[in-house]
C-alpha cells in the first residue's frame, strides 16, 4: 500500500523488548483519521498537481501494475500462437491485432475462445482476467512468469504444476476459488464496490480507479484538492465546508506522525531507539488493508476507521501458521510483522520500505545497516559466513521465503532469530537448511550450538503452543501463563486464548479467558469473546454482555454472534446494546454473500434469535450460492429436524450427501446422516453410514470413536475395538475417548486394556478424582 513519506532519520533498529520503549517521550493525542463525509474520489491524476515527484514515483510501484487493462504495453505474457500444456489439457495463447486471446476449457470442458481485459500484478508473474457472465472476471490458472529467463522465468506454467485441475475440480480456474470479485478486487483497485446480488447471483462491481492508487491508502480525496485551492487563495463555492478539516488538511486518512521522529543509538546498550513513541498504528494498519489474512466487515470498505473496525485479522492458527508464529499458508505480512520485536519498538513500514516505489530503501545489508550498527552486525562474528556471501545477507537467517504462487517468494516479517533447535523440536521451518538444502536440521542444530553453545533459552512461545495443542501434561499452566504475558505479542496472546478455549472446562482456563476480556489488544479480546459460545446462555450474558459497547466492531460483532442465543438472559439496558449492534453483525455477513459462510453466518444468527424461517432460507441461499458447501446443508438439515420437520430434514442430509465433491465432505455428510438416523432409532442404517464416513476420514477421531460407541452399544465390542483404539491414536490427548474406552473394555471385562486407556486419562487430568478411583477399581481388580 502506498505509505507516508519518512522524513526523519533512520539509524539502527533492533530485535529488542517486544513492548514499545518506555524511554520515548509519548506525543500528545492524535487522531490520524477524519470523519469527511462529503469526501469524494477524485483519482490520482488530481494528486499529480502538488505531488508530482510523488506521482511519478507510484508510477513505478507495484500497486500502479496491480491491474490495468490488457494493451501491448501491460502485457508481459507470450501471446504469439504459444500452446501450454497440462496434464493433457491445452491452452493457446494467440493476438487478434493489439487484443489478446486464449483458447481453453470452459466449465463444461468445451474449447472455447476467451478475450484477456485485464492484466493482474507483473512481478513476479502476471495472471490474465476474463469476464464471464453475471459480471464475474475470472483468473486464468495458468500465469505468465516474469521473471528472468536465468532465473527460471519468461515461461507459461501452471498454479498447480503437478495436478491435473479437470474442468469438473472445484480448483479449475472457472469456479469459485478462481473469481476476482470475490478473492482479489478488494485489494486490486480503488474504491471497490463489490455490488453482489443474490438473489441474481450476479456481480456489479465498480471502482473509482482501477488500481492501487494514492486514495486507497489516503482515503477520499476531494475535500484534500479543495483544501489545496482554498490555501492557494482560490475562491471556492464549498467553502465553509472545507474550513471544518483544515486542522487535518482535507485529509481522511493522515499517514504521517504529528511529529516525525528519529531512531537515535541507546549509549547504554547500544541499541537503537525512537525518540518519540508513535501517536498510533494507522500506518501499518494501512497496509494491513491488503497484507493481511483477514476477514472484510463491510460490503465496500470506507476509508477513516481502525483497521479492527473493518476488518477483522487472524490468529496463529494451525492451518494459517506453524506452532512457532512461522508462516505456512499464504497469509501475508501483517501476521508475522505484528509478532516482530521490530514492530512492537516502534518500526513501521516505510522505515524499509518507500513509502510510492514500494522498494525497499537500499539493497542488501545496506538496508539493515540503517538502523544495526555494521561493526556489531554485518560482521562474520556475528553471522559466522563469508562476507559478500549469500549467507551473510541478513534476511537469509531473519527473514527467510517460502514460495506462494509457485515463483512468488516472500519473506517472512516476523524478522526472528534462526532457531535450528526448535524448528527440529515443532516440526517448522529451519532458515539453514532453507538455504543449505543438501543439510538436515540435526546439522544446522549442531552449527547453532557450537555458535552460540547449549546453555538453556527462554521458552518461545511456540513451544508453549504446540505442548498445549499437543494436550501434553502440564501445558494447561504454560498456556494460561501465556495468554496473561503483555510482554507477548497480541496475537500470540490471542492464540494462547483461542487454545484455552478447548480446555474451557478448566476453572483456571475459564478464568484466564475472562480475565482477557478487557485485554488492550481488540484481536485477544474478540477471541476471548468467541471462547464464551459452549457456556450456558446465563454465562454468556455475564461475560460477553459488556463488550457489545466495545470500541471496536469486530469486538462487538463478536458479541453479538456469542449472545443471539442468550438474548432471554440479558438486561433490558444489555437487550438494547444487543439490537443497536445486531445490525453490524448482520453488515458482517452480507460483506460475503457471494460465498455461502455470508448466508451461513446469517443462519446461524436468525436460529439462535428464534428467527426460524428466515435461518432456513439463510441455509437454502447458501446450498444455491455454493452447492457443494457441506456444512450448510448440514445445518438446514439439523434445523429442519429440530423443527419437527424429519422428512424433509432426511432429504436434506441425503442431498449433503450427493452434493459433496471431495471423499472429506462425503464423509462429514454421512458422518451427519448418520447420527439423524440413530437418534431417530434407525440404528442399522445409522451404523451402515458411520461406517462409511469412517473410510472416507480415516483420520478424523470424533468419527471414529463415534462408530466405535455406536458398534459397542449393539453389542458389537469386539468390533468396535480397533475405532476406539484408532481415535485414541488421533487424539491421543483427549481425554474423553480415552474414558470412553476404558469403560467400554471394562465393561467388556478386559481389564488391562481398560486400566492402560484410564492411566493414560489420568497423566492428563491428575485432578480428577473419578479417574483415579477409576484407576484404582481397575488395579484391585486386576
Amino acid at each position: 500500500m502506498p505509505r507516508s513519506l519518512l522524513t526523519f532519520l533512520l539509524l539502527p533498529f533492533i530485535l529488542i523488548s517486544c513492548k514499545s520503549d518506555k524511554s520515548a517521550e509519548k506525543p500528545e493525542s492524535f487522531s490520524p483519521y477524519t470523519d469527511i463525509p462529503e469526501a469524494t474520489f477524485v483519482g490520482a491524476t488530481s494528486c499529480k498537481t502538488c505531488h508530482e515527484q510523488e506521482f511519478g514515483e507510484w508510477l513505478l510501484s507495484d500497486h500502479h501494475k496491480a491491474m490495468l487493462p490488457a494493451t501491448p504495453d501491460t502485457v508481459l505474457g507470450d501471446f504469439n500462437d504459444v500452446t501450454f500444456e497440462h496434464f493433457g489439457h491445452e491452452t493457446k495463447f494467440y493476438r487478434k491485432g493489439d487484443e489478446f486471446w486464449v483458447n481453453s476449457e470452459n466449465e463444461d470442458g468445451e474449447r472455447v475462445d476467451y478475450k484477456i481485459d485485464y492484466t493482474f500484478g507483473h512481478y513476479p508473474l502476471q495472471q490474465y482476467l476474463i469476464p464471464f457472465p453475471g459480471g464475474r472476471y475470472q483468473a486464468l490458472q495458468i500465469c505468465w512468469d516474469s521473471r528472468p529467463a536465468e532465473e527460471g522465468g519468461q515461461r507459461w506454467y501452471h498454479l498447480y504444476p503437478d495436478e491435473a485441475i479437470p474442468p469438473d475440480d472445484v480448483l479449475h480456474w472457472t469456479k469459485r476459488h478462481f473469481n476476482w470479485n470475490y478473492m482479489c478486487a478488494d485489494c486490486h483497485s480503488t474504491d471497490l464496490r463489490k455490488n453482489f446480488d443474490p438473489e441474481e447471483d450476479a456481480y456489479h462491481t465498480e471502482w473509482a480507479e482501477i488500481n492501487v492508487s494514492c486514495e486507497a491508502c489516503h482515503g477520499p480525496g476531494s475535500i484534500h484538492v479543495d483544501w489545496a485551492k482554498a490555501e492557494a487563495g482560490e475562491k471556492l463555492p464549498n467553502l465553509d465546508a472545507v474550513k471544518k478539516y483544515m486542522e487535518s488538511k482535507g485529509l481522511v486518512v493522515r499517514l504521517k506522525e504529528s511529529e516525525e521522529a528519529a531512531w537515535i543509538v541507546n549509549q547504554e546498550t547500544g541499541q537503537p531507539e525512537r525518540s518519540k513513541a508513535l501517536n498510533s498504528d494507522v500506518q501499518v494498519e494501512t497496509c494491513a488493508r491488503c497484507h493481511a489474512h483477514r476477514q472484510l466487515m463491510e460490503p465496500n470498505f470506507v476509508a477513516g476507521s481502525s483497521f479492527h473496525d473493518t476488518h477483522s485479522p487472524s490468529i496463529l492458527s494451525d492451518q494459517l501458521y506453524h506452532h512457532d508464529g512461522q508462516v505456512d499458508e499464504e497469509v501475508y505480512v501483517y501476521g508475522s510483522f505484528v509478532q516482530s520485536k521490530m514492530y512492537h519498538a516502534g518500526v513501521r513500514c516505510t522505515d524499509c520500505h518507500h513509502p510510492h516505489t514500494m522498494k525497499t530503501l537500499a539493497q542488501g545489508n545496506a538496508l539493515c545497516v540503517r538502523c544495526h550498527t555494521p561493526q556489531k552486525y554485518d560482521t562474520p562474528e556475528h553471522h559466522f559466513h563469508q562476507t559478500g556471501s549469500t549467507g551473510a545477507l541478513c534476511v537469509e537467517c531473519h527473514m527467510p521465503t517460502k514460495n506462494y504462487m509457485v515463483v512468488d517468494a516472500r519473506r517472512d516479517h516476523s524478522l526472528r532469530v534462526p532457531r535450528p533447535d526448535l524448528a527440529k523440536k515443532l516440526n517448522s521451518p529451519d532458515a539453514c537448511t532453507n538455504c543449505h538444502q543438501d543439510k538436515d536440521v540435526d546439522w544446522a542444530t549442531e552449527a547453532f550450538h557450537k555458535w552460540w553453545g547449549k546453555g538453556p533459552r527462554n521458552s518461545h512461545y511456540g513451544e508453549i503452543i504446540s505442548e498445549a495443542r499437543a494436550n501434553e501434561p502440564g501445558s494447561l499452566d504454560r498456556l494460561i501463563a501465556l495468554a496473561g504475558d503483555l510482554d507477548r505479542p497480541g496475537i500470540v496472546r490471542a492464540t494462547a486464548v483461542e487454545e484455552l478455549s478447548f480446555r474451557a472446562g478448566d476453572p483456571n482456563a475459564f478464568q484466564a479467558l475472562t480475565t482477557r476480556l478487557k485485554d488492550e489488544d481488540p484481536n485477544v479480546r474478540k477471541t476471548a469473546v468467541a471462547a464464551l459460545q459452549p457456556f450456558p446462555p446465563a454465562q454468556r450474558a455475564i461475560w460477553a454482555a459488556p463488550l457489545l459497547n466495545d470500541p471496536m466492531k469486530s469486538v462487538r460483532t463478536e458479541a453479538v454472534r456469542i449472545l443471539a442465543g442468550a438474548t432471554s438472559d440479558l438486561t433490558a439496558e444489555q437487550k438494547a446494546d444487543f439490537d443497536r449492534v445486531a445490525p453490524e453483525y448482520i453488515n458482517r455477513q452480507t460483506a460475503v454473500l457471494d460465498r455461502a459462510a455470508g448466508h451461513m453466518g446469517l443462519g446461524l444468527f436468525y436460529a439462535d434469535t428464534g428467527q426460524i424461517d428466515k435461518a432456513l432460507d439463510a441455509y437454502r441461499d447458501a446450498a444455491r450460492i455454493e452447492p457443494q458447501f457441506i456444512p450448510a446443508r448440514i445445518n438446514l438439515a439439523e434445523l429442519l429436524f429440530q423443527s419437527n420437520r424429519p422428512k424433509e430434514a432426511e432429504q436434506e442430509f441425503r442431498n449433503a450427501v450427493d452434493a459433496a465433491a471431495i471423499p472429506e465432505n462425503e464423509g462429514q455428510a454421512r458422518d451427519a446422516l448418520a447420527r439423524f438416523l440413530i437418534r431417530m432409532k434407525r440404528h442399522d442404517e445409522g451404523i451402515e453410514e458411520l461406517e462409511k464416513a469412517t473410510r472416507l476420514m480415516p483420520n478424523h477421531a470424533q468419527t471414529q470413536y463415534f462408530y466405535g460407541v455406536a458398534l459397542n452399544s449393539t453389542g458389537r465390542t469386539e468390533a468396535a475395538l480397533p475405532y476406539l483404539e484408532r481415535a485414541t491414536e488421533l487424539d491421543p490427548n483427549n481425554p474423553e475417548y480415552l474414558m470412553g474406552a476404558s469403560a467400554i473394555c471394562r465393561d467388556a471385562g478386559k481389564i488391562e486394556l481398560a486400566l492402560k486407556y484410564a492411566r493414560k486419562a489420568l497423566e492428563l487430568q491428575p485432578q480428577n478424582q473419578q479417574l483415579r478411583q477409576l484407576v484404582e477399581s481397575l488395579n484391585s481388580q486386576r
